[in-house]
């Protein structure tokens, strides 16, 4: 409890002119606290900011899973897709999911004939 009180901590709010990303890991329950303290080390190590963490936990399947949404940079994206291959190697970690906002964003284009 006490390292997503500090995760939380270090929050703060989203800027429009970063693009955000998401970061979801599903590992077993009993495991969570430990990778979201390493995830929390690891993006301060990377210098990308935490904007919102969603913890969600399974009982039936004895999994949890921590979204964190961060400003990530287009200059952090190689950085933060080593993060996510390092998390996906993890004993406990059964899924990562990494999504950006960027094709949200983007506007459409004239449409071809």
């Amino acid at each position: 409890m006490r390292a997503f009180q500090t995760f939380q901590a270090f929050q703060s709010q989203p800027t429009r002119t970063t693009p955000v990303s998401h970061l979801t890991i599903v590992c077993l329950a009993e495991a969570l606290g430990a990778l979201r303290k390493q995830m929390f080390i690891d993006l301060t190590a990377l210098g990308l900011r935490a904007t919102h963490v969603s913890i969600t936990r399974w009982s039936d399947r004895n999994e949890a899973s921590a979204t964190v949404t961060l400003d990530c940079p287009q200059s952090s994206r190689a950085s933060l897709t080593s993060l996510v291959m390092r998390l996906s190697g993890e004993h406990s970690v059964r899924r990562v999911f990494w999504s950006d906002d960027t094709s949200r964003r983007a506007t459409p284009g004239p449409a071809s004939a």
